[in-house]
Parts: C-alpha cells; sequence; structure tokens
C-alpha cells in the first residue's frame, strides 16, 4: 500500500497516524460491491468495543507500521476534519494544518500527500 511506502520513507521525519472513523461501506447502510468480494462485512459500530474490533481488522489487513487510534462515538474528529469516507491531512509541529487531500476515494492523492511531507520537512531544515 502506498501509505506504507510513504511513512516508511518518512518516518524519520515525520510522525504518522491513522484514525479510524465511522465505518464508510456497513452492510447496513451504503455496502460497497469490492467490500462484498473480498468479505469485508461489518455492520455500523455502535459502541467503542466494536468500533474497535474493526478497527484492529482493518490494521490487521493493511499491516500499518503507524499507530491507529479511533475516534470517539459522536465522530468528533470526522466532523471536525471532514473526513468521512477517507482523507489526508499534513500537520506543522504546532497542529496546523499544512495540507489535505480532498474526500476519497476519488480526490484521495497519496502522491500529494508525500510531497506536501517532503515540502515540510525542507522547510522545517532550513
Amino acid at each position: 500500500m502506498r501509505l506504507e511506502e510513504i511513512a516508511n520513507k518518512y518516518h524519520n521525519r515525520a510522525n504518522f497516524l491513522c484514525i479510524y472513523i465511522k465505518e464508510a461501506h456497513p452492510t447496513d447502510g451504503s455496502q460497497s460491491p469490492p467490500n462484498i468480494d473480498e468479505k469485508i462485512l461489518y455492520t455500523q459500530p455502535t459502541t467503542e468495543d466494536e468500533r474497535a474490533n474493526i478497527a484492529a481488522a482493518c490494521m490487521l489487513r493493511f499491516n500499518f507500521s503507524f499507530p491507529m487510534v479511533l475516534d470517539n462515538m459522536t465522530n468528533e474528529v470526522d466532523s471536525k476534519f471532514q473526513a468521512w469516507p477517507e482523507r489526508l491531512y499534513v500537520l506543522d509541529k504546532n497542529g496546523r494544518v499544512t495540507w489535505k487531500c480532498g474526500i476519497g476515494p476519488h480526490f484521495f492523492d497519496p502522491s500529494g500527500f508525500e510531497e506536501a511531507i517532503e515540502t515540510l520537512s525542507r522547510y522545517k531544515n532550513e
């Protein structure tokens, strides 16, 4: 996966974190054909434990080297960052957003993400 490649390349210049938000394609909502084909079938979690179980399955599937944390059940991070169904952000050391891609999957931009990390790390070292 491209994000894992980027994390491995820049792990000494940036901290990477995945935040698991609400399920994008639950079986009790808008299910996607690829999820059906790959048997990725989850209902929308209603408890933190259910969300944690799905997030753990996601971590196992993608084998991310960086940590994953959970959005709370009121979907605070998703709401503040307009992250659903997926989105990439780069923040500076003060927590300010310096770059964000469009909302995925159509505007999910790993190449732009990598370029933004490279730019920020160059700026930091000047």
